[in-house]
This record gives structure tokens, sequence and C-alpha cells, in this order.
């Protein structure tokens, strides 16, 4: 009978050592769990971080593109500015706006002026109308 329960509390002592290191194991993959997961954030977190930089740099070098050809254009539309500047001195174009614009003539000259047909303002009015206006004004133009 001694012999039994000493069996008995050797099999209890087995048991419960066996449910303790169980336990231990259990906490140690739930710990292991838990630290993989709050890496698996860190990870996450700095692959999001980093992807937003990223983007906003993209974004800095797509306008800076955007500015330096508009940078280009302004220049080369100096040059032309400048150089448009420095013909306006010469007396070849004084004399061509005295004339074109100002209707001056030399003494001695005739200046003859051709008249055109349709004038600009007539022309530039009917490119304004619309289908409707046009057609409009067609049928009123029709003999009655």
């Amino acid at each position: 009978m001694i012999q039994n329960i000493l069996n008995f509390l050797e099999s209890l002592f087995i048991y419960i050592m066996v449910t303790k290191k169980r336990k231990k194991h259990n906490l140690k993959k739930i710990k292991n769990i838990f630290l993989i997961l709050l890496i698996s954030f860190f990870i996450v977190l700095l692959l999001t971080a980093c992807f937003n930089i990223w983007q906003k740099r993209m974004d800095a070098q797509r306008e800076l593109s955007i500015l330096n050809k508009e940078l280009n254009d302004l220049t080369v539309e100096n040059d032309l500015l400048n150089y448009t500047l420095g013909e306006t001195y010469s007396d070849e174009f004084l004399e061509r706006i005295a004339r074109e614009e100002l209707g001056m003539q030399k003494p001695g000259e005739t200046v003859y002026i051709i008249k055109k047909e349709i004038d600009e303002v007539e022309l530039l009015e009917k490119e304004k109308q619309s289908f409707f206006e046009r057609i409009i004004n067609w049928l009123k133009s029709l003999p009655e």
C-alpha cells in the first residue's frame, strides 16, 4: 500500500512537472509571437514612412523638372527680347515703325494704300459668330 501511495505521489509529481514545463513552453511561445508581431509592426511602419518619403521626393523631382523647363523657356524668351531691344535702336527699325504704324513718309514719296476686300474687323466678327447665327444671317440675306 505504501508502495502504491509512493507510486501515486511520484506520478503526481511527474504530472505537475510536465504541466509546469508546458506552461513555461506556452508562455515562451506567446512571448515569441508577441515579439514577432511587434517587430513586424515596426517594419511595416518603417516601410510606410520610406514609401511616403520616396513619393514626396518623386513629386519634388517632377516639380523641379517643370521649373527647369520653365526657366529654359524664360531664358530663351529673355534672349529674344534682349535681341529685339537691341534691334529697336537701329535706324532701319525706327524707319519701318514710322512708315507702317505712324503713316509717315520721306519727303518726295507718295504712299499708296491698298484696301482689302474684306475688312479684318468684319472677318473677326464672322469668326466669332456661332453656327446658328450664321444660318440666321444667311436666311436674312435671302431675297423674299
